[in-house]
């Protein structure tokens, strides 16, 4: 079974968060230091990569395609005051790697987020438009050397989540762990249960999804154009911040199943069923963070998968990014 460098570095970061666990700070609301009441302006620089995977034996030499994508940079800036918060990001530059091998990729992504008493509320739309499937000259003999991935134009992944979070220690908010609009001062731990709701998928609109050299007449699912699934489940993690001499460090990570009603289409059929699923939530932040400056690197990891019969499909969306802000004075009220 094969054992990705994704799941490696998950299992250690759950293990670093129980090790975590044992320190438990105190119960101590004036750890928390807000900044609602100050205008705050925030940029940020990175990039966001949506891979996924399709696991199934085609052939005795052949049981793995990687769909890649040609990401972008994106620059990003948010501004937030008391109630208010928006962030608008644009990609700064073509994509990245040569497109005569990874082709051209389109990438739309925006959210929102807010908090209700103890539950922090997180909704996010993504889609990647342009894949190519990387080695196929193992299977296509009309590719060489120098361009040896299958582009698919057509391809593309989609994944809309919304999530609330429940933080067993009444003490711990998001915006600490975040540090644009509040940072700690000092450490905080706790349990959290996530409540997961997600609809995601990919799908090739100009043909298979798999490269019909490899589909398998007697087996529908290799002749696939589409495959999605819509999934409900609770997930328990922990989550830590720990802030000393204006450095910070925070993040969480949690694993749990899911109830999941998955489907996949050929130009011919379609079939739904339904089934549990595996989840886990990784995400690791840390940097500068005094009362009028931050200064953060943020990664971000969502997989999601589904599985019918013998074919495996993953999907990933992970992202690096440097955010950086200011946090103007609060105005004094004037007297009279």
């Amino acid at each position: 079974m094969r054992l990705s460098w994704t799941l490696k570095a998950f299992v250690s970061s759950l293990l670093c968060w129980t090790l975590l666990s044992t320190a438990w700070a105190q119960r101590d609301s004036s750890l928390l230091k807000s900044f609602r009441h100050r205008a705050i302006m925030y940029t940020d620089l990175g990039y966001t990569s949506s891979p996924y995977y399709v696991d199934y034996p085609f052939t005795s030499q052949i049981d793995h395609l990687a769909y890649k994508n040609n990401f972008s940079p994106f620059l990003a800036v948010g501004f937030a005051y008391k109630w208010l918060s928006f962030r608008v990001g644009f990609p700064i530059i073509g994509n990245i790697k040569p497109t005569n091998k990874f082709g051209k990729t389109s990438q739309y992504n925006f959210g929102f987020d807010y908090t209700y008493k103890k539950i922090w509320f997180d909704c996010e739309f993504k889609s990647t438009f342009g894949f190519a499937i990387k080695h196929a000259l193992n299977w296509d003999s009309t590719l060489s050397n120098q361009l040896p991935h299958q582009i698919l134009p057509k391809a593309y992944s989609f994944n809309a989540m919304v999530n609330g979070w429940y933080f067993h220690n009444p003490d711990f908010q998001m915006s600490g762990l975040l540090g644009k609009r509040a940072h700690y001062e000092g450490q905080i731990v706790t349990w959290y249960l996530k409540g997961s709701f997600n609809v995601f998928g990919s799908g090739n609109s100009a043909g298979p999804l798999i490269p019909t050299q490899l589909a398998i007449p007697t087996q529908s699912v290799t002749q696939l154009q589409r495959l999605q699934a819509i999934d409900i489940g609770a997930i328990p993690g922990l989550a830590y911040v720990n802030r000393k001499n204006n450095f910070q460090l925070g993040g969480w990570a949690g694993i749990g199943p899911v109830l999941q009603l998955k489907s996949y289409a050929t130009i011919d059929m379609s079939k739904t069923m339904l089934g549990f699923a595996p989840r886990f939530d990784v995400r690791l932040l840390g940097g500068y963070t005094s009362d009028e400056r931050f200064l953060f690197l943020v990664t971000d990891f969502d997989n999601k998968s589904i599985r019918f019969d013998q074919l495996h499909y993953r999907q990933f969306f992970y992202s690096v990014k440097i955010v950086a802000g200011y946090r103007f004075p609060e105005k004094k009220a004037h007297k009279h």
